[in-house]
């Protein structure tokens, strides 16, 4: 279980998007968020301090199953540099 939410800042002008990944041009910055006590959600607020209530989480994130990482493994995307440092 790696216990972290991966959510995002919803972005209004889509991004740049030289992979052609569909479904990622509104992903701004994602964070990292301790999940809610059924170990699946993100809970009230980001690593780095941001509310979560507005944010989605990320397609896919499956915060309950180990991984190397906490972010979605896509190189087109912005991480968080303040919740990486506390994970």
């Amino acid at each position: 279980m790696n216990g972290y939410a991966a959510v995002y800042e919803v972005v209004r002008e889509p991004r740049r998007n030289p992979a052609r990944v569909t479904g990622w041009e509104h992903v701004g910055t994602v964070h990292a968020a301790e999940t809610d006590a059924t170990g699946e959600r993100p809970g009230p607020a980001t690593l780095c301090g941001l509310a979560t209530d507005a944010m989605p989480q990320v397609p896919g994130d499956r915060p309950t199953e180990g991984a190397d990482t906490w972010w979605p493994p896509l190189s087109a995307i912005v991480i968080c540099a303040a919740c990486d440092r506390e994970t």
